[in-house]
């Protein structure tokens, strides 16, 4: 088995970034939402995202207008933009144009509703109902498998994302509240574990 791709999201200072990355972290999420306890603004991720050399940084949005989006990317400097609030694919194509990589993520309601078009290059991540929540996705509703790779995001610990890989085979996985030690606040021992159990995971 390919080794699972692990990003470690609201990340807020640079410390918590090298912990993550010399953990063998893949990318590193940067939150740009307000009422977030995760929120941070550009001009603080870009140090961070600067000092990071070949991790792929990612820029986490939540129903923002798609200029806005497209300036705090470009300020912030990440490579990857993910859409979290059912943003129309020609949102999706004008960060595309922009140089951005792009992820788009939804509910496991949202998904089965209506699958996205394969046809766009753009990661599907599969999230709980309300992110940032700490809740596991329904595996028992889990009745259409995506055709392409895919991230499984949504209630992910140390202690259960080697089990939620080998039972859902996801392409990769996200997290974010399950490596903190209070809201907003990561716990580097934490992230340590995680991406060590998810590297575990056969």
């Amino acid at each position: 088995m390919t080794a699972v791709f692990v990003k470690i999201c609201g990340v807020r200072d640079l410390e918590t970034a090298r912990v993550a990355a010399g953990a063998g972290a893949d990318a590193i999420g940067f939150v740009h939402h307000p009422a977030s306890p995760r929120h941070i603004e550009p001009a603080d991720a870009r140090p961070i995202v600067e000092a990071l050399g070949g991790v792929e940084t990612v820029l986490v949005v939540r129903r923002l207008p798609l200029d806005r989006v497209l300036a705090v990317a470009h300020a912030s400097g990440v490579s990857t933009v993910q859409f979290h609030g059912g943003e129309p694919d020609d949102d999706l194509r004008r960060a595309l144009d922009e140089g951005f990589r792009v992820i788009r993520a939804l509910s496991l309601a949202e998904y089965l509703a209506a699958p996205p078009s394969s046809t766009m290059d753009a990661r599907l991540l599969l999230d709980a109902p309300d992110p940032g929540q700490g809740r596991l996705i329904d595996a028992g509703q889990f009745t259409r498998r995506p055709e392409r790779p895919w991230i499984l995001a949504g209630g992910l610990t140390p202690d259960n994302v080697r089990a939620q890989i080998e039972h859902l085979h996801p392409d990769g996985v996200d997290v974010s509240s399950g490596v903190e030690s209070a809201r907003g606040v990561k716990d580097h021992a934490k992230i340590v574990r995680f991406i060590e159990n998810a590297r575990a995971a056969v």
